[in-house]
């Protein structure tokens, strides 16, 4: 016979895991205000309905929200953001739609009892440098390519979340 204590997992994410997704959402939103308003709003939007979705412990709510918080930093890159930004702001989301699943996975294995402060850091930070360094390599193609328009922009965004995405799936 096996001894029961009683006590049930709450099977969401512990608050740490907002405050990792909402830091990596606000660098995206801020990231996103200098190609203007819309843009930084349908950032800031899709960040808290990603929020909401780590909160409510629901992947679908998270995906929803990265991919609002992504068409943001788009739309901040057609109204002319500067390409830092836009290659920022796009690691940005991509941090904080990955690190939200990270918590949403966590949260439902281990409940919100469970210590995940360390795993969930470690993995945000990891997925920030892959960000980075995407980043990086993303500026530097634009930087060589054969011409500086928004259009050039927004294709050299989506590579550089195409490769990101890749990064962080393996």
């Amino acid at each position: 016979m096996v001894a029961v204590s009683g006590t049930e997992i709450t099977r969401r994410p512990g608050r740490h895991s907002l405050v990792v997704s909402g830091v990596a959402g606000a660098t995206a939103a801020a990231a996103s205000l200098s190609g203007g308003i819309t843009g930084a709003a349908v950032t800031a939007l899709g960040v808290v309905v990603l929020l909401s979705g780590v909160r409510s412990a629901r992947h679908g709510l998270v995906d929803a929200g990265g991919l609002i918080a992504f068409l943001g930093v788009v739309l901040a890159a057609l109204g002319e953001a500067p390409p830092p930004a836009v290659l920022v702001g796009t690691a940005a989301s991509v941090v904080a739609w990955d690190a939200g699943g990270n918590a949403v996975s966590l949260g439902r294995q281990l409940g919100a009892e469970a210590d995940t402060v360390r795993a969930e850091n470690l993995h945000a930070i990891a997925g920030a440098l892959v960000g980075l360094v995407t980043a990086f390599f993303g500026l530097v193609v634009f930087e060589v390519g054969p011409t500086r328009q928004p259009v050039t922009t927004v294709f050299v965004l989506l590579v550089a979340a195409s490769l990101l995405l890749v990064a962080l799936n393996r």
